[in-house]
């Protein structure tokens, strides 16, 4: 490749990752503004963005005789003179934003309690936002040490951290969920910690108590 090819291509790429990098802070804005209410809870998608424009291409020499080339916005005709050649082109295209998880429906993971006799089980359903059920995924967990730290203001302690939860990976069945045994009395007396799951991308936490109540 030519040295003014690399110069083009260098450009012309540096336009387009300016446009693309528009494009996604236009849509951050219209989701955080989503979030936040001040239109109405409802979210927009920017679909795509058609572009054009056109650059000139131009090939100078300096004093010392060694070319220039210079690739910039055409705003309108440029002078040329004897030392300078120029080329202008047009590029057009559509830049489409691709939704998360390729379009797919998202991992949902749910989390809840339930008190089985004598002992404490973590319930676990995964799913996706079109309602099927996502079966034989594995599902990790752990006692989240930094969330922990920011709700109750302590970490927690190993011991804690090792005997509340029977396992650290289970698998969803044929129905969707997974369970984990909680050993609560490790826990001492007025002392939550929060556990968090991960399957397939997505991310659920649950705050677990002492024996004396569930959180």
């Amino acid at each position: 490749m030519s040295r003014g090819s690399q110069v083009t291509a260098e450009a012309i790429r540096q336009m387009l990752v300016g446009l693309a990098e528009a494009l996604r802070t236009a849509q951050n804005s219209l989701a955080t503004e989503a979030r936040s209410g001040e239109l109405g809870g409802v979210g927009y998608e920017i679909p795509y963005l058609d572009f054009a424009f056109e650059v000139e291409f131009t090939s100078q020499e300096e004093e010392e005789g060694n070319p220039v080339v210079v690739l910039r916005p055409r705003f309108g005709p440029s002078p040329t003179t004897n030392a300078t050649k120029e080329i202008t082109s047009r590029v057009a295209g559509r830049l489409v934003s691709v939704p998360p998880h390729g379009g797919k429906p998202a991992p949902r993971l749910d989390l809840r309690l339930q008190e089985v006799g004598k002992d404490l089980v973590l319930l676990i359903q995964l799913t996706n936002t079109a309602g099927e059920i996502l079966a034989g995924a594995p599902v990790a967990l752990e006692v989240d040490v930094e969330t922990t730290e920011r709700l109750t203001g302590r970490r927690p302690a190993a011991d804690e951290r090792l005997s509340l939860l029977a396992t650290q990976m289970t698998r969803t069945d044929d129905e969707g969920q997974g369970r984990v045994k909680l050993d609560r009395a490790s826990l001492s007396h007025g002392v939550r910690v929060v556990v968090r799951a991960e399957a397939r991308g997505a991310s659920a936490r649950i705050v677990i108590s002492d024996p004396g109540e569930v959180a």
